[in-house]
């Protein structure tokens, strides 16, 4: 039994929490579709001939992934041995969706044998949900959530995934005797998230049901702020019997697959403890005491950069904690999790002297989802920020950072807390956008050092216009995270060699950070290094400072389509506990001298 024309009524009623029971005797409601693609027309969709279904004002196509997927189906879309379908358009940008859906509707459905004739690595499955990404949807990006049907002795076994768990369902027979129509619901309005499996199998089966799980706190999928949810399904369907019609194991025939969202109204919510009142739509995580402290920092302002991967405990507890001296702290970021929460407000704390844990524990400890220019500029946002003691950038990429921060109420936030003595830092895309230069790519792809040398005015190398808090740091400074792991000393170089020569800078230093690594710049201008210990068995990087001297340091060639020739550039590499003297350019460490002579520097690091 096929319901397609009652399918919009269906999604509403999954979005308002009802079951699908009786999904064809369901009046039509008021439409919450997005997006909704019909394979069973009367011709049949055929890919890749059209690669197509696009439905009408929706851009992008169908794309197949891997070889053998099947395209010529009358009346279905099929995924095909060992393949994978995904939507080629920018993803389904759902940014402010507080709940939304996808539906998969399925042809009767034979995997007989699939359990008892497969290993488990390689029996039948198939995967329906959300991912992260950009790009296409079946690969990149972290799993939002999804529905896995897969074939096992017992029957088809359904479950719900998200990052980091499993949520059983039912197991249904192996041979389903009608259509099935499954909806996969998730709430962002409630944290941790939670997630609403809608199922019926048609022809008065009995096979339908509800089930609800909430995601783990530390899942991917846990906050109401993803940027973008992209529709991804796949499937694994080994051997030699899968061709539509043979027999066993047919992957499944998709009559209708159909993306909807529900966006609630944007409140502004009162004001409390002397906070100013802010809009509903701004992402809060909040530990500690809700009136803020009064506790004046002690010893600031400091600046903290960490260059990506795991953050470094000891820069926290031995130098930004005893300055912070049991006041507010702020995590900036826009998409991500609440992870930090838990870290600054207990996990560091715990590793902290014992007589200075009640002392130094943070007063409280805020994470802020700054996704837009609006909520940049709103009053919450910079009171928060104005009287933190530390305000952290979390990593991610730069370019919406600066996109949404710059000229805003919160970046003259940042700046004010910087000069009352606070610290502010931040990881990986955090450390780039507290220092004074930035590389802005935008949506380019990131330059390699490589290419950088060969030309330092290709197009990809994109600096932004202007800096984004402006601290008076009292000397220029551009910072490179992820530095040898990546390969970054060419591209640094000639990010320096540009601003000197676009007369955009007098004296830089370049800070280049490995990953699991910290310098820590007091009030002084002292940078000190340090870095995490040990990792299954691997030690974190090294920290490097360039610089240029006044009597040697030549731009012999810096032009556009020209390679790069920049001579006798001071390179200091630094241990744990080894510092630098940025306001006077010393370091008790040996400088090595480095050449660009139109291609990057052979052994550098």
């Amino acid at each position: 039994m096929r319901c397609l024309p009652t399918l919009r009524a269906a999604i509403a009623r999954v979005l308002a929490g009802a079951a699908l029971l009786g999904l064809c005797s369901v009046a039509q409601a008021q439409s919450l579709l997005a997006q909704r693609w019909d394979f069973n027309d009367p011709a049949g969709t055929a890919l890749p001939a059209a690669l197509n279904s696009a439905p009408t004002g929706a851009p992008g196509q169908w794309i197949y992934g891997l070889a053998n997927t099947e395209t010529t189906g009358t009346g279905a879309l099929r995924i095909g041995h060992v393949g994978s379908i995904g939507y080629s358009a920018a993803p389904l940008n759902i940014a402010s969706a507080d709940v939304y859906a996808g539906t998969v509707v399925i042809q009767p459905w034979d995997i007989r044998n699939g359990g008892a004739n497969y290993a488990a690595s390689t029996r039948p499955v198939f995967n329906f949900g959300f991912r992260t990404a950009a790009g296409t949807a079946t690969s990149g990006g972290s799993l939002v959530a999804d529905v896995q049907f897969s074939a096992t002795a017992a029957g088809i076994v359904v479950v719900i995934r998200d990052s980091l768990s499993t949520f059983p369902v039912v197991t249904l027979p192996a041979q389903l005797g009608g259509t099935l129509t499954a909806s996969l619901k998730v709430d962002k309005r409630v944290l941790p998230n939670v997630y609403t499996l809608n199922y019926d199998v048609a022809g008065g089966t009995g096979l339908s049901g509800v089930v609800t799980a909430t995601a783990a706190a530390g899942a991917a999928s846990n906050t109401r702020t993803i940027s973008h949810a992209a529709l991804a399904f796949s499937g694994n369907f080994p051997g030699t019997t899968n061709a539509a019609g043979t027999g066993p194991n047919t992957p499944p025939a998709i009559d209708t697959i159909a993306i909807s969202y529900n966006e609630l109204p944007v409140v502004d919510l009162p004001a409390a403890n002397g906070r100013p009142s802010r809009k509903s739509n701004l992402l809060t995580f909040f530990d500690g005491n809700p009136v803020q402290s009064t506790q004046p920092p002690i010893g600031g302002p400091g600046l903290l950069l960490m260059g990506g991967g795991a953050e470094v405990n000891e820069a926290f507890t031995g130098k930004a904690y005893p300055i912070i001296n049991g006041g507010d702290i702020v995590v900036l970021r826009i998409s991500g999790s609440n992870g930090y929460q838990p870290y600054f407000f207990n996990t560091l704390v715990n590793e902290l002297p014992a007589a200075a844990q009640a002392m130094l524990k943070p007063n409280s400890v805020e994470t802020l989802f700054v996704d837009t220019r609006e909520k940049a500029n709103s009053a919450y946002v910079a009171n928060s920020v104005a009287r933190a003691n530390m305000i952290w950038i979390a990593g991610g990429d730069q370019s919406p950072y600066i996109e949404n921060w710059r000229d805003t109420a919160l970046a003259a936030a940042v700046k004010a807390a910087y000069q009352r003595g606070a610290i502010i830092g931040g990881t990986s895309a955090g450390m780039v956008v507290s220092a004074e230069w930035m590389y802005d790519p935008g949506a380019l792809l990131a330059v390699t050092s490589a290419e950088a040398v060969a030309n330092p005015y290709r197009a990809s190398m994109i600096l932004s216009a202007t800096k984004l808090f402006d601290l008076p740091l009292g000397f220029n400074l551009l910072a490179e995270p992820h530095f040898q792991d990546r390969d970054r000393m060419g591209r640094t170089l000639a990010f320096m060699a540009r601003l000197r020569k676009d007369a955009r800078s007098s004296l830089l230093y370049g800070v280049a950070l490995d990953e699991r690594t910290a310098l820590f710049i007091d009030k002084d201008k002292i940078g000190t290094f340090s870095r995490a210990p040990l990792v299954a068995g691997k030690a974190a990087g090294d920290g490097y400072i360039l610089r240029e001297d006044r009597r040697k340091t030549t731009m012999s060639q810096v032009a556009a389509g020209l390679p790069l020739i920049y001579r006798n550039v001071q390179r200091v590499k630094l241990a744990p506990g080894q510092s630098f003297d940025f306001a006077r350019g010393l370091s008790a460490q040996p400088a090595l001298s480095l050449n660009v002579e139109g291609v990057v520097p052979t052994n550098p690091y």
